[in-house]
């Protein structure tokens, strides 16, 4: 894995067309097969994604078989994913502050100006704004987030200079409710039949995460059969979810949702009897890094030259992409981080004193 991955690293500053037509790939094959991939990877096309980006995912799906099983959560990601881990850290006494925004990083800085030790954080609070110390800070936010946080002087450092040639993709999610089954084709009467608690699987469609070259919305999924705890209703039909890129990004909400409409017809034909109920659109302007060529240069190790001070997010410099997994594996990674150091911290915070407040 460690080997092949080194050729991956490489071959970040090419796209995936570039790699591909090297060895003789078709421009056939790019536009119907690779690029739902890459819309569904990075809301970007082959022509624009970076070649590392999308060999990752090949490589893990070829070494680590484990990798390439697909999963949907039953409900909610708040209800099935967010509560757990939340529970986990309450029940061994992590308070989680909400409400409570960064203001500023509080440090100490050398002769020329450049920060050497974070002493606490500054936040705000119904009181007004509040200090909190602490011996090591991690900040485990996204690239908008920490662009955000960090002072000016700190991109004296080149590492964190760097992050802000990152730029982000700007999407908008779609969800449209149907008072039928959107994906059953077989059966019309099934198609139709939403009577009675379908919850256990029983409605018609497909169970499943969808990819189609013919839509803009390369990947999408009906989450009322997908993950039913939460988005299946009675008496209702299909949840259908999906994701624009940027082509769609400027048009307004009305139009996106026509347009997603339209062409989730044009998918599924049957569909055209059915009635669109209820309709959703959130526009995120700033959502992954964009990754296309060269990118990897400006990503972030997790730990920093303040000594104290450690990043974390799926933008820092891991074998993954700039998602949820990515975002776990930077965890892990700083976790090692901040254990290897252990000791010069704890040595550190020995020669600061300060009350240690919780945040």
């Amino acid at each position: 894995f460690d080997g092949g991955m080194d050729m991956v690293r490489e071959l970040d500053d090419i796209t995936f067309t570039e790699w591909f037509t090297s060895f003789g790939g078709s421009r056939g094959s790019l536009d119907r097969m690779w690029d739902p991939i890459a819309y569904a990877l990075g809301f970007l096309d082959c022509d624009h994604i970076s070649a590392r980006c999308m060999l990752t995912i090949f490589m893990l799906f070829a070494i680590r078989t484990e990798a390439s099983i697909l999963r949907m959560l039953e409900g909610s990601p708040q209800t099935y994913l967010h509560d757990p881990i939340i529970k986990y850290l309450e029940d061994r006494n992590v308070k989680i502050n909400l409400r409570t925004p960064v203001r500023d990083l509080v440090h100490e800085v050398d002769a020329e100006g450049k920060p050497t030790r974070v002493s606490g954080i500054k936040v705000g609070s119904a009181n007004g704004e509040v200090t909190k110390e602490f011996d090591v800070v991690v900040a485990a936010v996204d690239v908008p987030g920490i662009k955000k946080m960090l002072p000016e002087n700190f991109r004296k450092y080149p590492m964190f200079d760097n992050i802000y040639n990152l730029e982000c993709v700007p999407i908008a999610t779609v969800q449209l409710r149907f008072d039928g089954w959107v994906t059953e084709m077989q059966s019309v009467e099934r198609m139709m039949d939403v009577a009675g608690d379908q919850s256990d699987g029983r409605a018609g469609g497909i169970d499943n995460l969808l990819y189609s070259a013919d839509a803009e919305f390369s990947c999408f999924a009906d989450l009322a059969l997908t993950s039913p705890a939460d988005y299946y209703k009675k008496g209702e039909g299909s949840l259908m979810q999906a994701v624009f890129d940027e082509r769609a990004f400027s048009r307004s909400e009305e139009q996106i949702v026509a347009d997603a409409i339209e062409q989730t017809h044009r998918l599924f034909p049957s569909s055209r009897q059915l009635k669109c109920t209820w309709s959703s659109v959130v526009k995120l302007g700033q959502s992954l890094y964009r990754e296309k060529p060269g990118q990897d240069k400006y990503r972030p190790a997790q730990a920093t030259p303040v000594e104290n001070f450690f990043l974390a997010g799926s933008y820092t410099y891991q074998d993954y992409l700039d998602s949820m997994e990515g975002a776990t594996r930077s965890g892990l990674m700083v976790a090692d981080e901040i254990i290897a150091r252990a000791d010069a911290l704890a040595a550190s915070a020995k020669a600061n004193p300060r009350e240690v407040a919780a945040v």
